[in-house]
């Protein structure tokens, strides 16, 4: 029963729905014509526009409507005006006395005496001789027990009594290859240690004749004796 009666509105409603839903699609296929009432025309109001004077009051005028003063009136308050500050008393100033006319004063001319410019003094210079005098000579004394020889006696190296380390290599001269012989001559003296040294024959490069002579100044001696004068050859060469 209860499913029969489901059922039944089950259909009703679909039943409705397609009908709405056709009358839709009808209402929007079919043109249908749309009508819109007029709205009567107001009517127009007589208005009267004109104003009858002869039934206005009369109006009193403005002289007649001004009231008479009453007879006791209010005083008016007096205000009184402020009163000045008193001025300030002029002092009286004398009369300044005249000042008198002073002489002008005289110019007297002096003469001043201007003292004489201190002359510089001179210092007389010797007259330079006709002869020049002779250098200090250059050349070692003669041969004698505490005087080293005139002429150098030739050493080759490591032939020489006493202690002739030989010189070491420089650096800068290894890395670039730098390769030559150095001459160098040299002072003995009685104790013997060398006295001074100069560079006779030198290399074509100074950084070896440098090491050279430093090495034979500083670090090279002999057996004590008389004087001696040496030259010996240093060789540096790259093995």
């Amino acid at each position: 029963m209860k499913s029969a009666v489901t059922h039944a509105l089950q259909i009703a409603t679909l039943a409705a729905w397609v009908s709405s839903g056709i009358g839709a699609v009808v209402g929007f296929a079919v043109p249908q014509p749309w009508v819109v009432p007029a709205r009567e025309k107001p009517s127009v109001l007589a208005v009267q526009r004109f104003v009858d004077l002869m039934d206005q009051p009369e109006q009193e005028s403005p002289a007649e409507s001004v009231e008479e003063p009453a007879e006791n009136p209010e005083p008016v308050p007096v205000i009184a005006s402020p009163t000045p500050p008193p001025m300030p008393e002029v002092l009286t100033t004398t009369d300044l006395t005249e000042i008198p006319e002073l002489p002008a004063p005289e110019i007297r001319k002096t003469a001043q005496q201007i003292a004489p410019r201190p002359q510089p003094k001179t210092v007389p210079t010797e007259k330079p001789s006709a002869k020049p005098a002779a250098p200090p000579s250059t050349k070692p004394a003669a041969a004698s027990g505490n005087a080293p020889p005139a002429v150098a006696t030739s050493l080759s190296f490591g032939s020489g009594a006493g202690r002739q380390p030989a010189p070491a290599y420089p650096l800068q001269a290894r890395r670039s290859n730098q390769q030559g012989t150095v001459v160098v001559e040299f002072l003995v003296g009685t104790d013997g240690k060398v006295l001074s040294a100069w560079v006779k024959s030198p290399s074509p490069f100074p950084a070896l004749d440098n090491a050279a002579l430093s090495t034979v100044r500083n670090r090279w001696s002999f057996p004590a004796g008389a004087a001696r004068r040496y030259r010996i050859p240093i060789v540096f060469r790259l093995n």
